[in-house]
């Protein structure tokens, strides 16, 4: 009698689909968390009066609040791209390997994220419309770790919801 493990027969075809799969998810997802990165490096250029990387170095709740944002805002992507990736096909064709229109609506989210970082900052630290100043956000690592956190998870929704609107 012959011990071991007998594994069923996986047809090929299904196994080089489901890696197709896995590398259209994979580089979709790539350079989603790329743009990801180039909003954080954006915000903080628009946000002149908050030093957030400098804030939070060194700060364990701080560096884990913003690395916990990150977590969100890369699950978001990377679900949003295996759902609904870039590529769409297994054809040499850009136009029909690549989807053009759904990178640009992610790209085009970006620059709405950073628009709305942008007017929700000036809303808050320039209008003062709430009798609050958001600079004050500068004074504790844990405030800007937060602030961190819940903009990278603000842009993780944008950029699901990029993913998920249907084209055409």
């Amino acid at each position: 009698m012959r011990f071991g493990v007998r594994f069923m027969a996986i047809p090929t075809d299904f196994l080089t689909a489901l890696f197709l799969w896995f590398i259209r998810a994979f580089i979709s997802s790539l350079i989603c968390l790329i743009i990801g990165v180039i909003s954080i490096k954006a915000l903080t250029l628009i946000t002149t009066q908050i030093n957030e990387f400098k804030i939070i170095k060194g700060n364990p709740i701080a560096t884990s609040l913003f690395t916990s944002g990150f977590l969100i805002f890369a699950g978001l992507v990377v679900y949003g791209s295996m759902v609904n990736p870039f590529f769409l096909g297994q054809s040499v064709i850009v136009g029909s390997f690549f989807n053009l229109q759904r990178l640009f609506v992610v790209c085009l989210s970006f620059f709405v994220s950073l628009f709305f970082g942008w007017l929700f900052y000036f809303v808050f630290a320039k209008l003062t419309f709430f009798g609050i100043d958001l600079d004050d956000v500068n004074k504790s690592p844990e405030a800007v770790g937060a602030f961190l956190f819940g903009y990278e998870v603000f842009l993780g929704l944008i950029v699901y919801g990029s993913l998920m609107i249907p084209l055409g």
